[in-house]
């Protein structure tokens, strides 16, 4: 089970590569292809868009098909669109390449989640599920690494083309691993997710499990055969469902409403004017990489101690206070001061470390939490696709709010903050070492 997770997992690195690698490479692109600037913006917004696509289509996908081999597919766009990029002979095949590399994005965002969710056991599936926020955020650090010390010499072509070799390799890994005995079930396969079972838990707790499932899915589907699956607009017309919709959507889209984009987009001009100069890029990439990853792992090991709750509750506080304190040095006039410039340098380091503690990896920790079987996979897919949206808008007009005042937008995100650990402790359940099952059986008894 441990092996499986792993290799899931691993599809994320592809996804926080596919979104750093191009900041490098378009160094290279632009004079090779005389781009304009709106056409390097497009560079960058192309896999946006098509992560929308990708995490929209992907929930149907995998419960029609099953969790397992939509990440088999979705390694195979990855190759494709890592070749078409490496190729691109001119502009329009580069989008083509960029788009599809979306498409994966989205659906690997969408569909690892959900994998890692219905595989863990119960006691550790926190940890076991933050390995997508982990390998996520490892992938952006190796694509820093790559631009830093290789774009030049090997060339974009073969930074962008570089992608190919580790999705082939995950997908032929994932054909030795199962698919998750909940979509089994689901599927009416009752046996075939008994053996999955025995196979990943020990006899004692394989039973235990076993009997969870197969009473979920009789109550699901009122003692009807157990291949009935919802669609999102199946989501809307359920009251009960709705608002779980609604409330995983709104959580999913706060984890970017939050302000995680500014260290994106400001971090490096900070940074320059605190006086690290022409290292300032490589300190907020790979820095600030390197900080991600200590602190996600450290998610991992606390998540299954804390609960999910205490985390965002407290995280939330944290990182809007740090853009408080951000909006505080911009208001006062502090930037051009020693004083000013360590403070936003501070601010921004905490909230780097409290995002990646807490609201990084716990939303996709929970969001499969949140729906029963039949709603998971159309649920987080909706979810997955709003967040996504919010990050094109943020990415689309960040820089236009940022020159048009700092202030205003960091108190945004300050204010916002606050309200999030609001909304945690008001509308999120606790879900820590709860099986999947548990925590919606006693609602299906009631609806069945």
């Amino acid at each position: 089970m441990k092996r499986a997770t792993a290799v899931a997992a691993m599809a994320a690195v592809l996804v926080g590569y596919d979104m750093g690698v191009i900041s490098g490479a378009l160094l290279f692109i632009k004079p090779e292809f005389r781009l304009s600037p709106l056409e390097s913006g497009f560079v960058v917004t192309t896999l946006l868009v098509g992560a929308v696509v990708g995490a929209a289509v992907a929930g149907s996908v995998a419960q029609a098909i099953g969790r397992r081999t939509t990440l088999l597919i979705t390694c195979l766009v990855y190759v494709v669109s890592s070749v078409v990029m490496a190729v691109a002979p001119g502009y329009g095949w580069l989008l083509v390449g960029r788009a599809l590399a979306g498409v994966a994005v989205g659906s690997t965002q969408s569909t690892v989640p959900t994998y890692l969710a219905e595989l863990a056991p119960t006691d550790t599936r926190g940890r076991q599920s933050t390995g997508n926020q982990l390998m996520i955020a490892t992938g952006i650090l190796i694509s820093a690494v790559v631009n830093y010390f290789f774009a030049r010499d090997l060339s974009w072509r073969w930074s962008l083309g570089l992608a190919a070799v580790p999705a082939a390799l995950i997908g032929l890994a994932l054909l030795r691993q199962s698919e998750t005995p909940r979509w089994l079930m689901l599927k009416g396969r009752v046996d075939e997710a008994r053996r999955v079972l025995d196979a990943l838990l020990p006899a004692d707790q394989a039973q235990r499990a076993f009997g969870e499932l197969d009473a979920a899915r009789r109550a699901d589907v009122g003692g009807d055969t157990g291949n009935a699956s919802l669609t999102w607009r199946s989501l809307l017309r359920s009251r009960a469902l709705r608002r779980i919709l609604v409330v995983a959507t709104i959580f999913s889209m706060a984890q970017q409403l939050l302000g995680i984009n500014s260290i994106v987009y400001y971090a490096p001009t900070i940074l320059a004017q605190v006086g690290f100069g022409t290292t300032a890029a490589l300190i907020n990439t790979i820095g600030f990489g390197v900080l991600s990853v200590v602190m996600t792992l450290l998610c991992g090991y606390v998540v299954d101690r804390t609960g999910r709750r205490p985390l965002l509750i407290a995280g939330a506080v944290v990182l809007g206070v740090a853009m408080l304190g951000v909006a505080a040095v911009f208001g006062f006039h502090l930037l051009g001061t020693f004083a000013g410039q360590s403070a936003v340098l501070a601010m921004l380091s905490i909230f780097k470390a409290g995002y990646s503690l807490t609201w990084g990896p716990v939303v996709w920790i929970m969001l499969p939490e949140l729906f029963p079987l039949r709603a998971r996979s159309a649920g987080v897919s909706v979810a997955t696709s709003a967040q996504i949206l919010v990050t094109v808008a943020l990415t689309l007009f960040f820089p236009d709010l940022i020159a048009h005042g700092a202030t205003g937008i960091f108190v945004f995100f300050g204010l916002f903050g606050l309200a999030a650990a609001v909304f945690a402790a008001k509308l999120l359940p606790e879900t820590t070492r709860q099986s999947l099952e548990s925590l919606h059986l006693p609602a299906l008894r009631r609806s069945s």
